[in-house]
């Protein structure tokens, strides 16, 4: 090979690799453009839900915690069904045998149990304020 062609060669391999970095540099320039886009649309939709109050992670399903006590709605609910119950048609009176209805159990009040020990309150250590003379350079 002579110098000259030795020198086209390198000449359009250069060529090659700055078509190939070009290429590059425009395909991460649009990845990061169309990253962006996206990031802004999706920030946009939540900030648009959160500006109208519909907030998806507030409108859940709402958790209901079951307690040992039965509340007094729950009571209501209770002597209502068992009232309806007692207002049976009296057909079906005859035929079902007597159930001996058995008395609500009532709930003891809650009584605050009162303190074993209870601290003396301790008296404040700080001196009475005394009025002093202001003395100055001057006098």
């Amino acid at each position: 090979m002579d110098p000259i062609e030795k020198r086209e060669l390198k000449q359009k391999a250069w060529m090659r690799l700055a078509a190939q970095r070009r290429r590059a540099g425009l395909l991460r320039g649009r990845v990061l453009a169309l990253s962006l886009i996206c990031f802004a649309a999706l920030w946009a939709i939540v900030f648009v839900q959160m500006a109208t109050g519909n907030d998806p992670v507030l409108a859940g399903k709402k958790r209901t915690v079951a307690s040992r006590t039965t509340s007094p709605s729950t009571r209501r609910e209770v002597e209502t069904t068992e009232a309806q119950a007692q207002e049976a048609t009296p057909e079906f009176e005859e035929a079902a045998p007597e159930v001996e209805e058995a008395e609500p159990e009532v709930e003891p009040e809650f009584v605050e149990p009162e303190p074993e020990f209870e601290e003396p309150e301790l008296e404040s250590a700080e001196p009475e304020f005394v009025e002093e003379p202001l003395v100055t350079s001057q006098s």
